[in-house]
């Protein structure tokens, strides 16, 4: 990857978050890990339930929630959000939580979702070469397991050439 491309993508993050002060970064990383955590428990996340799992006042609450639903996240009919990294909606990442058959955006979330909701993972994806299994143990901690021992994660940044498909709200998969 050239320089220039890695500064595009880190331009790209801090215009994210540009005219944020340092709490309100912080209440929307929070408030993604609480949406995380929900979602692994209970398929979704509604307004109320977000404002009691944050522990912010239900006016902040609300205003948080309805600038990640903003920001990208999947939502139902009913407004509740389902998706934020983990999905109920099937993509090519299979991840198993406490017995759940969830989803993740993309192989990379399915490393640190574990860490998020404090719980085991089994993972099982498609290499995209070889169209080969890959499974995966993830802990809170970490990976555990791998097979095929030898397989590998690659990162790849949107606009850089990428020919893959991709996942999440934006993609047609």
């Amino acid at each position: 990857m050239s320089r220039t491309a890695l500064e595009d993508a880190k331009a790209a993050w801090a215009r994210a978050y540009e005219g944020l002060t340092r709490e309100e970064i912080d209440q929307r990383v929070m408030g993604f890990s609480a949406l995380v955590r929900g979602i692994a428990d209970a398929g979704a996340v509604t307004p109320d339930e977000f404002s009691r799992t944050t522990s912010l006042d239900p006016a902040r609450a609300t205003e948080l929630f309805s600038s990640l639903a903003a920001f990208g996240v999947e939502c139902d009919e009913q407004g509740r959000i389902v998706g934020a990294a983990l999905t109920t909606k099937p993509t090519p990442h299979v991840i198993r939580i406490a017995g759940k058959q969830l989803f993740a955006w993309c192989a990379l979330d399915t490393l640190f979702i574990p860490g998020l909701v404090g719980k085991v993972g089994e993972v099982e994806s498609t290499c995209p070469a070889s169209q080969a299994p890959v499974r995966l143990t993830v802990t809170p901690k970490g990976v555990q397991t791998v097979d095929p021992p030898d397989a590998v994660l690659s990162v790849v940044l949107p606009g850089v050439g990428s020919s893959g498909s991709t996942t999440g709200p934006a993609s047609p998969t």
